[in-house]
């Protein structure tokens, strides 16, 4: 039996780099990005309310409230979505897959409606400190068209700094609940970890996902998706036009200015705090100050 799973995260959490990692391993496909629930399952749910309310107008002026057809059920057109999103899915499936999976960030939003659909899935989150991901959004909003995202004086960049730390806690607090209800199928993956010793990392995903986890099998899946093979670059040479701008931890210390990790920190201290992030109030002191040079784009 092939094992069902699905990879999320907070938006520029790394989750593309962990879909390429878990996809470059030869008994594994893990596409992206399916969004399942809110493109699909949910409009289904839709449709079939709209037409079971149709059916029943017609049941009422045409046959007296005796139709010929009953309404559609929830586990009928559960079992339709569940079937288109198998199918989808499975068009990169070969006879050695034995893992299936798909990365959508959003589906910390809908973990509930995902074991609903199915039950036996897996689910794999990466976690990134709220600080990187606030960076890795700002450089994000800037090469879609929002000059000034890197200027701690503009609206722009408040604005942006706020968006990024709500959905950061809005995330972990979904992923947690989940977790929690169900500890044995959601494994946790921290950004920070893969960066520094991703053959362990890696191991530790193939092993939940059962599949094969020799060391040969790792280092060439690690290689695959290493940061060097994705962007031509070595780690810590910035493109500020490439999704895989940077590769690197900590970037937050030379990009944030005060108020931003003020900001950060006001929204998302608990949960930074409980996912080993705790060091951010003794080295704020370490960023620019508002409105300096350095804190500018």
């Amino acid at each position: 039996m092939v094992q069902i799973f699905f990879v999320s995260g907070a938006p520029k959490s790394g989750t593309t780099w962990l879909q390429k990692l878990l996809d470059a391993h030869p008994e594994i496909v893990c596409s992206g990005e399916g969004h399942f629930v809110e493109k699909l399952a949910a409009p289904l749910m839709n449709v079939r309310n709209e037409y079971n309310r149709h059916m029943q107008l017609v049941a009422e002026r045409v046959y007296q409230g005796k139709p010929y057809y009953q309404p559609m059920g929830g586990r009928e057109t559960l079992g339709l979505a569940r079937s288109f999103i198998l199918q989808l899915m499975g068009k990169r499936q070969t006879p050695e897959t034995r893992a299936l999976g798909d990365k959508t960030p959003r589906y910390t939003q809908f973990l509930p409606d995902l074991n609903v659909l199915f039950p036996e899935a897996l689910f794999l989150n990466i976690v990134r400190d709220p600080r990187d991901v606030t960076v890795s959004r700002l450089h994000h909003a800037r090469r879609a068209g929002y000059a000034a995202a890197l200027d701690p004086a503009s609206d722009d960049y408040r604005q942006l700094v706020k968006n990024a730390a709500e959905a950061w806690l809005a995330a972990q607090q979904k992923v947690d609940a989940f977790a929690q209800a169900h500890p044995s199928r959601l494994l946790e993956v921290r950004y920070e970890d893969l960066l520094e010793r991703p053959e362990a990392e890696a191991a530790k995903a193939f092993l939940f996902l059962g599949v094969g986890h020799v060391p040969d099998v790792v280092t060439a899946a690690v290689t695959a998706s290493s940061f060097e093979a994705l962007s031509g670059r070595k780690r810590g040479e910035e493109s500020g036009s490439s999704f895989f701008r940077k590769g690197v931890a900590g970037d937050w210390v030379d990009v944030l200015d005060a108020a931003a990790l003020r900001t950060v920190r006001a929204i998302c201290g608990d949960g930074m705090d409980r996912k080993g992030y705790a060091d951010g109030r003794s080295r704020e002191e370490h960023a620019p100050t508002e409105h300096s040079p350095m804190g500018g784009a």
